[in-house]
C-alpha cells in the first residue's frame, strides 16, 4: 500500500512540535493546520495541487515550531523543511524546490514571487486574519487581505 505523504508529515511535524509548553503547543499546531488548510481551500480554486500546497503550509513555520525565533525564520525553515523532505524520500526534487522555495518568501507579504509562493502568503494571512476577526489586521497584510477576500466573494460592506 502507497504511503500518504501529508499524513507522513504531520505525523513528523507534531512529533517534532510537541515539545512546548501546553499553550504554545495549541497555537502552533491551530496556526500550522490552519495554514495548511487555506493552502487547499486556495490551492483547489487557483486550478493547482492541493497536497503540494498543504505541504507548504504546514512547513511554513518549521524554524520557529521547533524552538527558532521568528528572525528569518522564513530562510532558516525552507532549510530544515528541505531537509525533511529529503529525509522522508517521498517528494522529488521538483516538489522539494516548489515547497521550499514558497516557505523562504511566506514572510515577504509586500513582493510578489511564483504561484506557490503567494499562494502560501495568501494561506498565512487567512490564518492571521481569522485567528480572530476583530484583532487589527497587520499594515503589511492589509493589501493582500483585502484581495483575498475579493477573490473568495466576502463583501465585508
Amino acid at each position: 500500500m502507497k504511503r500518504n505523504r501529508l499524513e507522513e508529515l504531520r505525523i513528523r511535524m507534531n512529533t517534532l512540535i510537541l515539545d512546548h509548553d501546553p499553550q504554545m503547543t495549541c497555537n502552533f499546531i491551530a496556526h500550522m493546520y490552519g495554514v495548511s488548510k487555506f493552502c487547499t481551500i486556495l490551492a483547489l480554486k487557483r486550478k493547482l495541487n492541493p497536497e503540494l500546497a498543504a505541504t507548504c503550509g504546514m512547513l511554513h513555520d518549521i524554524y520557529y515550531m521547533t524552538g527558532g525565533n521568528s528572525e528569518d525564520h522564513a530562510i532558516k525553515g525552507a532549510v530544515q523543511a528541505e531537509n525533511l523532505l529529503k529525509e522522508m524520500k517521498m517528494y522529488n526534487d521538483e516538489e522539494i524546490e516548489l515547497i521550499v522555495t514558497a516557505i523562504s518568501h511566506h514572510s515577504d507579504k509586500r513582493a510578489v514571487h511564483g504561484i506557490y509562493d503567494e499562494l502560501l502568503k495568501d494561506a498565512d494571512v487567512m490564518d492571521h486574519c481569522f485567528y480572530n476577526h476583530d484583532s487589527p489586521i497587520p499594515e503589511q497584510e492589509k493589501d493582500r487581505y483585502q484581495q483575498l477576500l475579493k477573490e473568495l466573494g466576502i463583501d465585508t460592506n
